[in-house]
């Protein structure tokens, strides 16, 4: 104890820089990273925007802060071993301002050399320490003249040894020799005045650290608030996702989000002095803000205009701005640590591996090429296909993008024709159209929009030339061949057909002739090149059980009743009928039993045959039906 109070203040020190790394791991219990950085910054660590734009006293609290256990360790040692024997030389009171000058010292080099660094730990005033020592040991040295060389021999050995400590534990160097500095200039100024214990020059100093803080360039505090800017702007669009607002909200919001973007772009622009350590992360960052932009303008014309041709676009810059997440310089400091994530899924509900399928030009699975399709996606243990796929034509080109739920079409898709230009674009909910749909010509033009709410509606038609000949739900349409014949004509009428249609083939020859209330066909004859005449209504625009639904029910009531399934109830079942008359894509709409649905499956296909829909009543064209089976 009685040497302990020769040296009061190296002790406090200790016990204040001990008493801090506590009060930090009780805030947040632990020294993980990124969470214990977080929680320094917050408690007054050295970082060069927030430290210079008027947040000065950080260049004293962060001598009290360290990263580590082995940080605190190492230092506390240090300041024993070299503060003891200081104080005891120079008092207390000399003592302390040469420790806290040096740490100053040492943070005004940390700032001006390091480049958006955090900044902790009091090796800066004990470098500081050691310098003022060297220059007590130099005096004593030459007034006994002995010889300095043993001094100096020393002190290059500190020097290096800390130099290979410094870079194992990335530490700051400039702030190291900015302490050494301070506390060889004290050291000297007491060689000069033969006294090491008076505070004389001290008083200088405080001064002239306090203009050399005030003339340090602040171009990383005017950096920093750039990139701020750049985070709010992100944030904002990101949360935009997170919340359940309508399609007209979020293109409000994403406007305002775009402000923030120019906000940013502005405030980099008005950077006066970028130093070449900035200079890629600026133009990384400068295309990141105009790539995010572009997005954004992107699905605000998707949510405006109603067209989903956008995701391509929006797909696109996705995967450009891959290639700008790279900076030097991350400068995301008020992230909250321990931000929950999201658990991932169980793996048994994620399909892992995608799978390569390959169909026939009806789109039936066939086991391998030659094929006219394939599609690339995922399968559940069910073999339901299950999340975003994609299909493809045999050349490689794509056919379709889109997601499935539990195999069924659910949420956005996109058409492509053979030659790389869309051919619909909508979405799906359940296997269903919903909302609006686009068509377009095989030249890429726009054909039609249709909407699917509580019923069809053709709102707009276009020709290949861009005439429109519906607008609003009316209008004529009116078709030609090349030949100047007309290939189809008639009336709209609230986004409906209404009254006659009639179309020639392209010799001019009568093709067909049709009559429509409210959009249903209530009569129809057409006419093929043999002369042949075909007589038709509603009901051939939907495929039909070979034999008619009389033979049908009559053959699913024997099968039922061969089976005498225990549960009681029905399956309904709904299939793509094509136009080589196959059933496939079968799929179960309402279950009774993983068992009975198979055996549903296994009667429809064993059953009658079924007979494609025809357009005017000649022509097969695929569409879907659906049947009941009651057990």
């Amino acid at each position: 104890m009685d040497r302990i109070r020769k040296f009061p203040a190296t002790i406090v020190l200790i016990a204040v820089n001990i008493a801090v790394f506590i009060f930090c791991y009780a805030q947040i219990k632990t020294l993980d990273e990124p969470e214990w950085s977080y929680n320094l910054l917050k408690n007054g660590a050295l970082f060069n925007p927030l430290t210079l734009d008027n947040e000065w006293y950080r260049i004293f609290t962060s001598m009290f802060l360290h990263g580590h256990l082995l940080h605190l360790a190492l230092n506390m040692f240090a300041l024993f071993s070299v503060g003891n024997e200081v104080e005891q030389q120079v008092g207390s009171v000399k003592f302390l301002w040469v420790y806290f000058l040096s740490g100053v010292a040492s943070a005004l080099c940390s700032l001006y050399w390091s480049m958006f660094a955090v900044g902790v730990g009091a090796s800066g005033a004990i470098f500081g320490l050691f310098g003022f020592s060297i220059t007590i040991s130099l005096y004593h040295a030459r007034r006994a003249k002995n010889s300095v060389r043993p001094i100096l021999f020393n002190f290059l050995f500190f020097l290096g040894i800390n130099l290979v400590f410094a870079k194992a534990m990335h530490a700051d160097n400039a702030a190291h020799f900015g302490g050494l500095t301070g506390g060889v200039i004290i050291g000297l100024a007491g060689f000069v005045l033969h006294s090491f214990r008076k505070v004389r020059v001290e008083y200088a100093l405080v001064p002239l650290l306090m203009l050399l803080y005030v003339l340090l360039p602040r171009y990383q505090v005017n950096y920093y608030k750039f990139f701020q800017r750049v985070q709010a702007a992100e944030d904002s669009t990101q949360v935009l996702f997170e919340r359940e607002i309508t399609d007209q909200q979020f293109s409000k919001e994403l406007k305002v989000a775009n402000t923030l973007w120019d906000s940013a772009m502005i405030k980099l622009d008005r950077q006066t002095e970028i130093p070449v350590e900035l200079q890629r992360d600026t133009f990384t960052l400068r295309r990141y803000i105009s790539l995010h932009k572009l997005e954004n303008n992107f699905r605000i014309n998707m949510i405006d205009r109603e067209s989903y041709i956008y995701l391509d676009s929006m797909e696109y810059v996705q995967d450009s701005l891959k290639s700008f997440l790279a900076i030097d310089y991350s400068l995301i400091m008020n992230r909250r640590p321990g931000k929950k994530v999201q658990p991932e899924p169980e793996e048994s509900e994620v399909p892992r591996e995608p799978v390569k399928v390959w169909f026939d030009k009806d789109w039936q699975e066939i086991p391998g090429p030659p094929a006219s399709y394939y599609r690339l996606g995922y399968r559940d243990s069910l073999n339901r296909w299950q999340g975003s796929l994609t299909d493809y034509y045999a050349n490689g080109d794509v056919q379709m993008k889109g997601t499935y739920k539990d195999n069924k079409k659910d949420g956005v898709f996109l058409y492509y024709s053979d030659h790389k230009t869309y051919t619909s674009a909508g979405r799906y909910k359940d296997d269903r159209n919903i909302g609006k749909w686009e068509t377009f010509h095989r030249n890429g033009k726009l054909e039609s929009e249709v909407y699917y709410t509580d019923r069809y509606f053709l709102k707009s038609l276009w020709d290949s030339t861009g005439y429109q000949w519906i607008k609003n739900g009316s209008g004529k349409q009116v078709e030609y061949y090349n030949n100047g014949v007309v290939a189809n004509e008639g009336e709209y009428k609230d986004g409906y057909k209404e009254g006659r249609w009639y179309g020639r083939h392209e010799n001019g020859a009568l093709y067909y002739e049709e009559n429509f209330f409210h959009g249903r066909l209530t009569q129809g004859k057409s006419r093929n090149l043999k002369g042949e005449t075909f007589v038709y209504d509603e009901s051939s625009q939907y495929p039909l059980p070979e034999g008619g639904y009389a033979r049908l029910n009559k053959y699913l009531q024997a099968e039922t009743q061969k089976f005498n399934s225990p549960v009681k109830g029905s399956v309904r079942l709904s299939f793509r009928v094509t136009t080589s008359r196959a059933l496939v894509d079968i799929e179960v709409e309402t279950s009774l039993s993983k068992e009975l649905d198979e055996k549903a499956k296994q009667i429809l296909l064993n059953g009658p045959p079924w007979l494609p829909a025809k357009l005017h009543g000649q022509q097969p064209e695929e569409s879907y039906a659906y049947i009941t089976i009651q057990f």
